[in-house]
């Protein structure tokens, strides 16, 4: 095999990956939107909530937000209207800026956060159902190596800490 045909042959094997990855996000997507149904929540709406912080007076700027899950500020505000709405979030104006609006947790919002973050992190029953444990650590391990260099994501994304075998 030529270094030319082990370049293409790696590349399409990357790119066999990135369908799988993809796939199985998708799957999550779709499993997550089921958990969430009973809550009236988007995924989405889980993600905005999960980036304001806990007791934070003035709350998070629409355009962090927006910065923060990678899509343009009307869709925050869109989002945060339907939030606003339901008592999970307040609107504040900035205190030095009125062309700014920040973005607080409520007390209700809060509490609902903490339970769909929790759902919204279940692995998707695929990787469970197909996978030994072995198997399992071998793709994580696998995977962080791919990772590596790659921005980390944001906490929220984070899954809980897996106990250390003694």
């Amino acid at each position: 095999m030529t270094a030319q045909e082990r370049t293409n042959s790696k590349q399409q094997l990357a790119a066999e990956v990135m369908a799988a990855v993809i796939r199985l996000n998708k799957e999550r997507m779709r499993e997550n939107a089921e958990r969430l149904r009973r809550y009236d929540l988007t995924t989405q709406q889980v993600w905005l909530l999960a980036e304001l912080p806990e007791g934070e007076d003035q709350g998070v700027p629409i355009g962090s937000l927006a910065e923060a899950l990678h899509c343009h500020g009307s869709n925050i505000t869109g989002m945060v209207d339907r939030l606003e709405a339901r008592g999970l979030v307040a609107r504040q104006p900035s205190r030095t800026d009125r062309r700014v609006k920040f973005v607080a947790l409520t007390p209700s919002g809060s509490v609902l956060r903490d339970k769909v973050i929790e759902l919204a992190r279940q692995p998707v029953r695929a990787l469970l159902d197909q996978l030994s444990g072995d198997q399992l650590e071998t793709l994580s391990e696998l995977l962080d190596k791919a990772c590596a260099g790659v921005a980390p994501l944001p906490r929220h994304h984070q899954p809980a800490e897996r106990p250390r075998e003694a």
